[in-house]
């Protein structure tokens, strides 16, 4: 059997999951359009003194997002030692920004630091005790470990893009005929349920690798060396267009109302608010949307003291404990002492100050965005999000889906607390207040919200509005 690697690569909310195999090259496709390549090649070598097993990978990836260019290039390696992950290395660039990343792996925990244009961030992720650690749910493949058919297994994988540990459920399928360009074959089937991005790997009885599929289209396909580079670097199929869904019926946005039944996925996760419920109606989900809250006007941000204080604290990417930002939000909100008051200061603030860069394609934090002043709906979200904690107001993150001339898009936003409910806000356009246009998914830290739960695959029919 061929060792396989699987390496989770977001390209803005998703870019599917990828497979490698050993000394393999793979072409990338999306919707029947090269995208790009990956290569990757599993050696013996020694590492502090032992004998370990290491993965190297790189991906080149060229395609479009919003009418801008957007190219990433991803090197990885892993040391793995008796089934067990050691160190990684990750490096991605795009649009001449970098991010890069250092994991060592423990027994208890694993101690990740992650150097971006404006410095390191260093953090600490606790294993829990009992729990598997994987660099990819491939390995199970590769150990003869596989879960039998019907009895998925749970495994945590370790995400560079948010250092975070995330549970992914990997399922054995019942055998399948598929179509290849040698003709139909039958396939070993194996389901990787990634919250990030959830693929299909297609095996030969031997093991290897005949294809792999991911959300909007993606596959991944062994070719030569020389095939798999055949592409021009910037494709022109655009992200943004390849991933929106078109409901069937008309919804507008600015409709006060709107009642969507959402059918071919699982939204069992998908949070209800005061603005959005989301129920289980036969054999979908019904989804009534309307406006958000409106904060309440008279409530005081020293008030919120002892509220919602995880919310408070610093993260990854957003530095809201370090003194140019307490000091440039005392700034943006003045004099301004109640929480609606200095919400919208600090969203006035944003919305004017960013410009729009769609082709960056790696996640950076509140230094190197505010520096820059440009970037996608995630930057102004981690920006917004990171001038609102400096403030001394509670704030999570979420993702979703906006309306935009009749379809929804992935988007990204905050949500403040206000001592009552939270509010969203969204800093790419200039109302203050969330619609009916907008479809939460996600909620909570960077890497729980940008990073989760897509919708591919739904069919969505407007029914009241």
């Amino acid at each position: 059997m061929k060792r396989l690697r699987l390496a989770g690569i977001l390209v803005m909310w998703v870019l599917g999951a990828v497979a490698f195999g050993q000394g393999e090259w793979l072409g990338v496709y999306l919707q029947g359009q090269k995208i790009g390549y990956s290569y990757s090649e599993t050696k013996k070598e020694e590492f502090e003194g032992k004998s370990v097993e290491v993965s190297r990978s790189k991906m080149e990836i060229g395609t479009q997002m919003l009418g801008s260019a957007m190219r990433i290039v991803v090197d990885s390696a892993t040391w793995m030692s008796g089934g067990k992950p050691v160190q990684m290395t990750y490096r991605m660039e795009s649009a001449g920004r970098t991010m890069a990343v250092n994991a060592r792996f423990g027994a208890k925990e694993i101690v990740a630091s992650m150097v971006t244009g404006s410095g390191e961030e260093e953090k600490r992720i606790p294993i829990p005790a009992g729990k598997r650690i994987l660099m990819d749910p491939v390995d199970l493949v590769n150990s003869g470990g596989m879960p039998v058919v019907g009895k998925p297994m749970e495994v945590l994988v370790f995400s560079p893009e948010s250092l975070e540990l995330i549970a992914v459920t990997v399922e054995a399928r019942p055998e399948q005929e598929i179509s290849t360009p040698a003709g139909r074959v039958k396939a070993i089937v194996v389901f990787v349920n990634d919250p990030r991005a959830p693929s299909t790997l297609y095996l030969s009885a031997k093991g290897d690798l005949i294809k792999m599929t991911g959300p909007m289209g993606i596959e991944m396909i062994p070719e030569s060396e020389e095939e798999a580079k055949k592409f021009t670097g910037t494709a022109q199929i655009d992200l943004a267009a390849a991933s929106r869904l078109t409901p069937v019926g008309q919804v507008n946005w600015g409709d006060p109302k709107v009642e969507l039944m959402v059918r071919g996925i699982d939204m069992s996760k998908v949070p209800s608010d005061a603005r959005q419920k989301v129920t289980k109606n036969g054999d979908g989900w019904r989804v009534t949307l309307g406006n958000d809250a409106l904060p309440d006007g008279l409530v005081k941000i020293s008030s919120l003291k002892g509220q919602k204080s995880e919310w408070l604290k610093p993260d990854i990417r957003v530095p809201s404990g370090d003194q140019d930002f307490v000091d440039l939000a005392k700034k943006v909100v003045g004099g301004t002492q109640t929480v609606a008051g200095a919400a919208a200061k600090i969203h006035d603030y944003v919305f004017r100050l960013m410009g729009v860069n769609a082709g960056i394609g790696v996640m950076r934090d509140a230094r190197e965005i505010l520096e820059t002043k440009e970037g996608v709906c995630r930057d102004h979200a981690i920006l917004a999000g990171t001038l609102l904690r400096a403030a001394g107001i509670p704030t999570r993150f979420a993702n979703g889906l906006v309306l935009y001339q009749g379809s929804y898009y992935y988007h990204a936003w905050v949500e403040f607390w206000d001592g009552k409910n939270w509010i969203g806000m969204d800093t790419t356009r200039p109302d203050l207040r969330l619609g009916s246009g907008y479809i939460k998914t996600t909620q909570g830290t960077v890497g729980q919200a940008l990073q989760g739960f897509l919708l591919d695959g739904a069919k969505i029919e407007v029914v009241e509005r």
